[in-house]
């Protein structure tokens, strides 16, 4: 019998795919407050509770499926351990009836972007492209749609792979690795190994050239680079730069396109496309069909989104942006694409303990200012105030204000908060919103 634990997005897409198998289910989760009544009602012949775990359920439970989001170290699991029991996750379950290919995306950032570019530019090319995981929808989902799916494209984070064993990529990458996650892993090393997983059985390594990580994979499989220098081998993917100083994107000594055309063009952006470009490379697509998605790609909301653009300044949304690394490559990669004009950093929220030094010399280079609000604005202050202008106010309300009056013609201001969102909205989406809307405010009324 299945014991299904966590019933948010994810165990609730495990229900139905089990219970559409016609299995045998346990369903649990933590929180003895969740209302489970409409699931009661969807699954009449599923047995449920909430808060303490029946005792009598660990005799019956022969396979535990767990949602990303519980921690795995939590000693309450260990009883099914020594039971000898499999403690499994949605992808494992996914990877063993998945009957079409699979590409496989992970990364500390940068995979939903990847993701969507490589999914946009199979379905171009005319393959049925199932997209899911960690982004859209749940993969298990997938299996259950009345398609006939050429291929599957997956996002993949580092809580999935831990509870996947089986899983077989025609290509896969680990995009970059930056200090993430740390409150679920016993220091960078097992949470390097938990990324690492996704290359241990793929037809395909896709690898990022500059990444100081040393990944370990298999000596038999094949294994591609991608990079901002020109491509090292034939096989690798890169920027190369005519005599004239115009650049392309390449693979080996073939020019795709020049980078001019695309809509995306700081470096972490070109990082995705020659990524997504690798991943997809052993299906049929015509250069020109790639060359009209790269042309159109606008990327993800709230990732380096571009938001506005009045009195010569540039607004960008990268709510997302809610660890250090996440903010790093944005201030790198945004303030070396528009120099000399400079960024304006507004960033704050929940820090969840990381150490915001490894921004300072980053930002001292590319930004005019910074300016830090929400709960943690102390700790940011208190990192870079020596290295650049930094200002301390309490709302991305003010923030936002505060950015307009500090910004030179040419400027970019950046949200990208290094931070969670929960002290003061209710997810970085909600975050994303609210600084879109605070500045269609202030052009409006710049405007009017």
């Amino acid at each position: 019998m299945y014991l299904v634990i966590g019933l948010g997005i994810t165990g609730q897409s495990v229900l139905r795919y089990l219970t559409h198998n016609n299995e045998a289910i346990l369903a649990y989760d933590t929180r003895e407050a969740l209302d489970i009544t409409t699931l009661k009602q969807t699954y009449p012949d599923v047995q449920f509770a909430t808060g303490s775990l029946p005792k009598s359920w660990l005799a019956k439970t022969t396979l535990v499926v767990i949602s990303p989001g519980i921690d795995l170290r939590q000693p309450w699991l260990q009883v099914f351990r020594q039971k000898g029991i499999d403690i499994i996750g949605d992808i494992e379950l996914f990877a063993r009836a998945a009957s079409a290919p699979i590409i496989g995306i992970t990364g500390s950032n940068g995979k939903s972007t990847v993701t969507s570019l490589t999914a946009s530019l199979l379905t171009a090319g005319g393959y049925k492209t199932g997209m899911g995981g960690n982004i859209g929808k749940a993969a298990l989902d997938l299996l259950l749609e009345e398609q006939n799916y050429d291929v599957f494209v997956l996002e993949l984070s580092s809580f999935q792979l831990d509870t996947t064993y089986s899983l077989h990529t025609c290509a896969s990458t680990v995009l970059n690795i930056c200090e993430d996650h740390l409150d679920r892993y016993d220091g960078m090393d097992a949470y390097i190994q938990s990324k690492n997983t996704i290359y241990q059985d793929t037809e395909l390594a896709v690898m990022p050239l500059d990444e100081p990580t040393p990944f370990w994979v298999p000596n038999i499989t094949p294994k591609q680079y991608f990079g901002l220098q020109p491509p090292r081998s034939a096989r690798d993917w890169g920027i190369e730069v005519d005599l004239d100083g115009l650049s392309y994107l390449a693979q080996g000594e073939k020019r795709l396109m020049p980078v001019s055309e695309l809509k995306l063009q700081a470096p972490h952006q070109l990082l995705n496309a020659l990524a997504s470009l690798a991943l997809v490379q052993e299906f049929d697509i015509d250069d020109t069909i790639v060359q009209q998605v790269l042309r159109n790609f606008a990327g993800l909301p709230h990732r380096t989104e571009w938001v506005a653009q009045f009195n010569q300044i540039t607004w960008i949304n990268d709510s997302k942006g809610t660890n250090v690394g996440a903010t790093l490559t944005a201030v790198k990669s945004m303030g070396s694409a528009i120099q000399p004009a400079k960024l304006v950093l507004l960033a704050g929220g929940d820090a969840k303990g990381a150490d915001m030094a490894p921004l300072a010399q980053p930002l001292a280079e590319f930004a005019r200012a910074a300016i830090v609000y929400g709960r943690d604005a102390a700790q940011l202050y208190q990192a870079w105030s020596a290295h650049l202008p930094c200002h301390h106010v309490q709302t991305l309300d003010e923030a936002v204000n505060l950015a307009a009056s500090l910004a030179q013609a040419g400027d970019t201001v950046l949200l990208s908060p290094a931070c969670a969102s929960l002290d003061q909205f209710d997810n970085y989406q909600h975050r994303g919103r609210h600084f879109a809307t605070c500045v269609t405010a202030l052009e409006n009324t710049t405007r009017g």
